[in-house]
């Protein structure tokens, strides 16, 4: 018997084979790329700006560390006398439970890093409590949390209908060059914060309030999400709406986690609650800050090559771009409106935040990334009538050129 082909045979085929695009629509494989990308950052910043030495990430400052009493192996950066936050990460990380206000070395500056304890602690138990290996656990535990960005991204496009791999915009903010260079606090809290806003989404209460609480003891500033699903909850039960139940942990959850880690700082520190301190350093009257840093900026324009002012301007633009492109949308967008309103909260947030941000070279945005996460939530959400696939893609493209700027920079330089 004489086998033979059909001419509607390959045709069925090519309708069974999915696409290569098809077959990337998975929210790991953005994840596996954020990993990828940012460890080829790392990499290239250990050996040209670091000298193959992982522990200059820390930054380590002479005015808080005595170098002989550090341990072995850990080196003094060239950051300057007051080095940067990572330093006080790290010495929390090498003991979470040592409270004192010098230890390994190390004086801590303000009694508010005691109650940002979660990126310590988990990068202690990633060191398996060898303080040998607290740098590298560090810089670990924000590769793995900037990759679990990108997948939850990857999820929140898909539940909008949009292809996973716009997930990867989520690990492409330009202040992550800080947050993985510096060793800092930023991919876990924001993993955190995306992964509870996901798990309200889906019903998974008892998710979301885990992940609030622990992001909240990390990063104080992402209790604005949960704050804002509060609001929502205490309007509808006021109105009659709906009742108390477990969609209350979510908000309830966090605030409780936080104010223990509060009472716990104050009463170990035997001074005042670490939220007061923070306060002062942070916050400033609203807006003033902010004008005063983009004035700056402004006047120290440098023609001639591309400067520090010149950067920051760079990434304020680009920020204010994804910002007004989340506020066209805010109405016809379909997220939640407990995502809505956390996302006025960030962008409310940034205009009170104090002249060390605003004013800063070096930070690169970093603590300005909420508003940046919570606009692509509302750009994903919007129907393709209002934001098709190429008006997306326009925005998108926004983030790219900053980013190669700043991570080129820190390769290079501090």
């Amino acid at each position: 018997m004489q086998l033979t082909s059909t001419p509607g045979a390959p045709e069925s085929l090519r309708q069974r084979t999915p696409s290569l695009l098809s077959r990337l629509n998975h929210p790991a494989v953005p994840g596996a790329a954020a990993f990828l990308g940012w460890l080829g950052y790392v990499l290239a910043r250990w050996q040209v700006w670091g000298a193959g030495h992982l522990s200059r990430f820390i930054a380590l400052g002479t005015k808080y560390t005595v170098s002989h009493q550090l341990p072995p192996s850990v080196m003094i950066s060239d950051h300057g006398a007051a080095g940067y936050d990572g330093q006080f990460y790290y010495r929390l990380a090498l003991n979470p439970f040592n409270w004192s206000k010098t230890a390994y070395g190390i004086t801590m500056d303000q009694s508010y890093r005691y109650t940002r304890i979660g990126y310590p602690l988990v990068s202690w138990l990633g060191s398996f409590g060898q303080h040998d290996l607290v740098p590298a656990s560090l810089i670990a535990v924000n590769l793995v949390c900037v990759a679990a960005m990108a997948v939850l991204g990857g999820m929140f496009a898909r539940e909008s209908g949009r292809h996973a791999l716009w997930g990867l915009l989520f690990a492409a903010y330009f202040g992550l060059a800080i947050s993985i260079g510096r060793d800092t606090a930023e991919p876990l809290a924001e993993a955190c914060m995306l992964a509870g806003l996901l798990a309200y989404r889906r019903g998974r209460w008892g998710w979301s309030a885990l992940a609030f609480a622990f992001g909240a003891i990390t990063r104080e500033t992402i209790l604005f999400a949960p704050a804002a699903i509060a609001l929502v909850r205490l309007y509808g039960i006021l109105r009659g709406r709906v009742r108390p139940g477990r969609p209350d942990l979510a908000w309830l959850t966090p605030a409780v986690a936080y104010g223990i880690v509060e009472l716990a700082a104050r009463f170990a520190l035997k001074g005042e609650f670490p939220v007061l301190t923070d306060n002062s350093r942070n916050l400033a009257t609203p807006f003033t800050a902010m004008i005063d840093g983009l004035r700056v900026a402004v006047h120290n324009i440098n023609t001639s090559h591309l400067g520090p002012y010149d950067i920051v301007l760079l990434e304020y633009v680009t920020l204010a771009l994804f910002i007004v492109a989340g506020l066209l949308v805010i109405v016809v967008t379909e997220a939640p409106v407990h995502e809505r309103i956390a996302f006025v909260f960030f962008v409310l947030e940034i205009a009170l935040l104090s002249g060390q941000i605003w004013s800063s070279t070096f930070g690169d945005g970093r603590s300005l990334i909420e508003p940046y996460l919570l606009a692509l939530i509302l750009l994903f959400a919007t129907p393709k009538r209002y934001l098709n696939t190429y008006r997306l893609a326009a925005i998108a493209a926004i983030a790219l050129p900053v980013l190669a700027v700043v991570t080129r920079r820190r390769i290079l330089y501090i």
